[in-house]
């Protein structure tokens, strides 16, 4: 014969917690704190990158005053010597502020086809495939990979291939 269990004994799931449980208030308040530092880091992010890119302006547009300044005094007969020198200064400031110049110009177009779009062509002898003849406008690439502008450019083709048969008759 079985024995009727204690009634006054204490099981294994019915033992005391150790600690009290958090009131509901406390875990509102806790959450709603939680919250207000997420938001402070947020924000604090936010700021930084603010001034990252306000400083990456300054130095931009510091690099750009050196260059123009370098452009006093140029004149015709001076100039072939003191462009190159304003175009490369010009160039590396827009790399530091991270955005690239591309200038396709004497590249063959599959090269740039991706982020240049052609304005026009002219048959040129002696060319096996289309290349940049010139930049109408150069291309802006960012450090992100974000293509800001689309270079626009001029190119020079073969000739169709009946123009290349008329030639050699």
């Amino acid at each position: 014969m079985t024995r009727p269990a204690d009634a006054m004994r204490i099981d294994e799931q019915e033992r005391p917690l150790g600690a009290r449980p958090e009131p509901p208030q406390g875990v509102v308040w806790r959450l709603l704190r939680e919250k207000a530092q997420a938001g402070d880091a947020a924000a604090e992010e936010t700021r930084r990158q603010v001034e990252e890119h306000k400083r990456a302006l300054e130095d931009l547009a510091r690099d750009v005053a050196g260059a123009l300044h370098g452009l006093h005094g140029v004149t015709a007969a001076n100039a072939a010597d003191a462009l190159p020198s304003l175009t490369h200064k010009l160039a590396k400031a827009l790399e530091a502020a991270g955005a690239r110049y591309l200038d396709p110009a004497g590249t063959p177009y599959e090269e740039c086809r991706m982020w240049a779009d052609v304005e026009g062509s002219e048959p040129v002898a002696g060319l096996e495939r289309p290349v940049v003849r010139e930049t109408l406008e150069p291309g802006v690439l960012m450090a992100d990979g974000k293509l800001t502008q689309r270079a626009r450019v001029y190119l020079a083709v073969p000739p169709a291939a009946d123009d290349r048969q008329e030639d050699q008759e």
